[in-house]
């Protein structure tokens, strides 16, 4: 803070009142940048086969459970319709249109305060059309 007085200070003596303004707006905003940013909420789930850390998600729901499934080159907006938990964990079922999703998840593991890992079973209804893909993913909090 020092350090920054003695800057603005000595700016003072050189620059007009307004361009003092401005390069203390700027050393304000460069300091904002610098934050970390927190990590998104919600569920984040990839094929088996694809590492969490590629972000390549195929099925992503926010803390209010709106979900997109990613189908090809498409993404799907689904809307959480309900979550019925047991023994072995959870399954949650979204639907939109043609679109029933059911995301089974059986294996739960806590990583820290914030974050779970998961492992289960993504089953995608679209008309006729059944697909059932093996995800990995997480849950940020």
């Amino acid at each position: 803070m020092k350090t920054l007085f003695t800057l603005l200070a000595s700016v003072s003596f050189l620059m007009p009142p307004s361009a003092m303004c401005q390069v203390a707006q700027n050393l304000l905003v460069s300091a904002a940048e610098e934050k970390p940013a927190k990590p998104l909420a919600g569920y984040f789930f990839s094929l088996k086969e694809v590492p969490l850390s590629q972000k390549h998600y195929i099925f992503h729901a926010d803390p209010l459970k709106k979900a997109i499934l990613t189908d090809g080159d498409k993404d799907v907006v689904l809307s959480h319709t309900m979550t019925v938990k047991s023994a072995r964990g959870f399954d949650m079922y979204f639907s939109s249109g043609q679109y029933n999703v059911t995301l089974a998840v059986k294996d739960a593991r806590e990583v820290d305060g914030g974050t779970t890992e998961y492992k289960g079973t993504l089953f995608v209804k679209r008309g006729s059309e059944k697909h059932k893909y093996t995800v990995h993913g997480f849950q940020n909090r």
